[in-house]
């Protein structure tokens, strides 16, 4: 998340526990709160709601509502045309004085939040806030803030399907409306409160109006606060997002204020969490989530970096992604949202690596091992001068031997450790560890796809290919790698695989100069 939020590309998505954390009711207590308010002013008092879900009650409510004012003195001098707006004018205003009937000094809240000066310092770092919230007390939080953009307020408040990026400060931007504590201020013409809402807010966005926001939780990275879920407007556009980009992966804090679930709660939820929506799933108390927003929002690396030394952990985590020509490993990395990439090649490729290797001449194949060698010292290089964050590179260090027959596995030892290790005064440089995920693949299905692409190698060749290469890196002395069958599955299906082993799995490092010892000591 660090990594994403300094190239703002984390998005930020806030649920209704942030307000409800700064004294604001949840959708119960508001809907109870409208059902005293329309009582005391229409003086009559409806049947009992309690048995209806909140969006019906406060659907019941609304036209209980309507009557009132359709009932006062004045309204028959209101124009026909007029008249549905003069009621969503009184609704909303309504629906304020509920919304904000606890608070007197909205910015004495914000600044008594745990965290609201954390969340507005990483909403600069994000150029879009999603917030299912009605309320203005994040844009509060980002008028105040020391990091707002001189020469604005500091953000830019949107609803409806629609909304344009901003240059200079995050949108933020309220799927469910808007109302803010002043009255005075631009707020929404509708409020995602009741059944009927609700429900055209749901077909909307099935049928597409809610594209820019599919999109936006498609291809940008998100943190959710704040959120239980369970919103079936939220969850049809996250499915439908997921869907479409299956490679992009969110997090999502649960709150876990009087103690974290049972471990195998959270396994199982977690794990739901993951194959419907791409989400990782944090259980967080107040503290943790304050802790986890400074250090994504701080701006001294080397406090930051400080952090991760006190705390024994690492800054940044390797993956390599291997296989045969054809497996897919480009097509599953090209799908992967928010992480560093580094490519299977750094300079533009020698043709002649293009040609099975079994029909290569002594010559060419001089030439090729030279310019693939080159290649992984370069790539290498790369993972060494890493910054923070989730690192991929397409291949691992020692994949040439798969091209290379068991009788000159030493000779290429030597040449990997002379040309890809190399290093100044002679000092060889270390190939970085990482955790390393293999694709296998059937034969006969990559022999398909070469011919497809023009290229040799029949499925006996790629076969052999495939047994080496898996024979190179099932040594569980040097770390145990991630094998990925991916005969009979499509490449979102192994991209969610590959996912797993990112982000579920356990970070388990091969280390790539062991084998490659081992090579070394092998009798020719």
């Amino acid at each position: 998340m660090r990594q994403l939020s300094q190239r703002r590309h984390l998005g930020l998505a806030l649920g209704a526990g942030i307000s409800q954390s700064a004294s604001l009711p949840n959708w119960n207590d508001l809907i109870a709160r409208l059902t005293r308010e329309i009582e005391a002013r229409a003086t009559v008092k409806g049947p009992d709601l309690g048995g209806e879900t909140a969006p019906m009650q406060a659907q019941i409510l609304q036209s209980r509502f309507r009557k009132f004012v359709e009932s006062g003195t004045a309204f028959p001098t209101v124009a026909v045309n007029h008249r549905d707006g003069v009621i969503a004018t009184e609704w909303r205003k309504l629906l304020r004085d509920s919304l904000y009937h606890t608070i007197a000094d909205p910015d004495a809240v914000v600044d008594g939040h745990p965290y609201f000066k954390e969340l507005a310092a990483l909403a600069f770092n994000v150029p879009v806030v999603v917030t299912y919230n009605f309320d203005d007390f994040l844009e509060r939080a980002l008028v105040q803030s020391s990091r707002r953009p001189h020469g604005t307020i500091g953000y830019y408040s949107a609803w409806g399907p629609h909304f344009v990026v901003q240059q200079d400060r995050p949108v933020v931007y309220h799927p469910n409306g808007y109302i803010p504590f002043q009255a005075i201020d631009r707020y929404s013409e509708e409020v995602i409160l009741t059944e009927e809402a609700l429900s055209n807010q749901i077909i909307d966005a099935a049928r597409g109006s809610f594209g820019l926001l599919v999109n936006y939780f498609g291809t940008s990275p998100c943190l959710f606060i704040g959120f239980s879920l369970t919103d079936p407007g939220m969850r049809s556009v996250l499915r439908q997002a997921t869907r479409a980009s299956p490679g992009t992966i969110h997090y999502y804090v649960r709150y876990c204020g009087s103690g974290a679930p049972p471990l195998a709660e959270q396994e199982e939820a977690s794990q739901a969490n993951f194959d419907l929506f791409n989400m990782v799933t944090l259980y967080l108390n107040g503290d943790e989530i304050k802790a986890l927003l400074e250090l994504l929002s701080m701006d001294d690396e080397d406090t930051l970096n400080d952090v991760f030394v006190r705390a024994g952990v690492s800054r940044r985590y390797f993956y390599y992604i291997a296989g045969v020509v054809s497996v897919g490993k480009t097509s599953v990395i090209s799908r992967l949202q928010g992480l560093e990439i580094v490519d299977e090649w750094l300079r533009p490729r020698d043709p002649l690596i293009a040609k099975p290797s079994d029909q290569l001449g002594t010559c060419e194949r001089k030439r090729v091992d030279e310019w693939i060698l080159e290649q992984v010292r370069l790539k290498n290089g790369r993972f060494a001068r890493a910054g923070v964050g989730l690192h991929v590179m397409d291949r691992a260090p020692l994949d040439a031997f798969a091209f290379t027959s068991p009788d000159k596995y030493r000779d290429k030892a030597e040449s990997i450790f002379e040309t890809a290790c190399a290093g100044n005064s002679g000092s060889p440089q270390s190939l970085q560890k990482g955790h390393l995920v293999v694709l296998k693949g059937d034969p006969r299905v990559l022999q398909t796809r070469q011919i497809w692409r023009g290229r040799g190698g029949d499925g006996n060749y790629l076969e052999e290919q495939q047994n080496a290469l898996v024979g190179v890196y099932a040594d569980d002395n040097c770390g145990k790698a991630t094998f990925i069958e991916t005969a009979g599955q499509d490449v979102e299906s192994v991209t969610k695989q590959v996912l797993r082993a990112i982000h579920r799995d356990p970070y388990k490092e091969f280390d790539f100069d062991k084998r490659l010892t081992s090579f070394l000591s092998t009798v020719p």
